[in-house]
């Protein structure tokens, strides 16, 4: 899922919005956090009254918001508004991101079905069927979650899917977007998962591998001698370091 960008702290909104009402908001709005498609901004309806609005800059709609007078509010109440509307732009960014994912999967189910017929039937009677102890791990069509793991991330075969599926072009380019920078995401966060496993791993083994760095330091001094006595008194008692004659 996307992450949520935060650009003003939600403590400090009531404070900009009365730093800046007679400057920068008297001009235009400014954006408090972004998350996917979804934008939190801070307006100046009027010198004494605040606007907090959820927008789709993609689709440029606003899709809610609310105002505060500012001689009847505080830090606390606007605070609070400014987190449940990051909290409500969240769930909208991630409910359209999981609804384009569950589309592009069901293309790869229909794609399989087309390349499996003879199993039609076959997949048509276990689905009519439950087994509390069954084990669908070894199925040829993937669940939902399997799907995301694996064959969704192979970008290539994905927007194979995407062009062969959608024929607008103004939703095959929405989808082809959305799928590149879903994916990326994903596999960065797999990425990085993996680094910090790894780290710990390591720390753990006690395996953390030592390197040596060299600076350049420019010390005031009347000689060499003078300037390494001086360096060596800076850096007194830490064994890393070691300062060349």
């Amino acid at each position: 899922m996307s992450r949520t960008f935060r650009y003003i702290q939600n403590d400090d909104v009531l404070k900009s919005f009365k730093e800046f009402r007679d400057s920068i908001l008297s001009e235009r709005p400014v954006v408090i956090a972004r998350h996917g498609d979804y934008s939190l901004y801070l307006r100046s309806l009027s010198h004494d009254t605040l606007g907090l609005t959820i927008e789709n800059t993609a689709k440029k709609i606003v899709v809610e918001s609310r105002n505060y007078e500012v001689e009847n509010t505080t830090d606390a109440l606007v605070s609070r508004g400014v987190r449940h509307a990051i909290q409500k732009m969240a769930e909208l960014s991630d409910e359209e991101t999981n609804r384009k994912r569950l589309q592009i999967w069901k293309w790869y189910i229909m794609d399989w079905q087309q390349k499996n017929p003879e199993k039609s039937q076959e997949i048509m009677s276990r689905e009519m069927e439950w087994k509390d102890d069954g084990d669908e791990a070894n199925d040829e069509m993937l669940d939902f979650e399997t799907f995301l793991h694996r064959e969704y991330l192979n970008l290539g075969n994905t927007l194979a899917l995407i062009n062969e599926y959608l024929k607008e072009e103004k939703y095959r380019e929405m989808f082809t977007k959305f799928a590149i920078e879903d994916i990326m995401e994903m596999t960065s966060e797999d990425t990085r998962d993996k680094s910090i496993a790894e780290a710990e791993r390591l720390e753990q083994a006690g395996g953390h591998k030592k390197h040596t760095y060299q600076f350049t330091v420019s010390v005031e001094a009347t000689d060499k001698e003078h300037a390494r006595q001086a360096l060596l008194n800076y850096l007194a008692g830490d064994e890393r370091i070691k300062v060349q004659k």
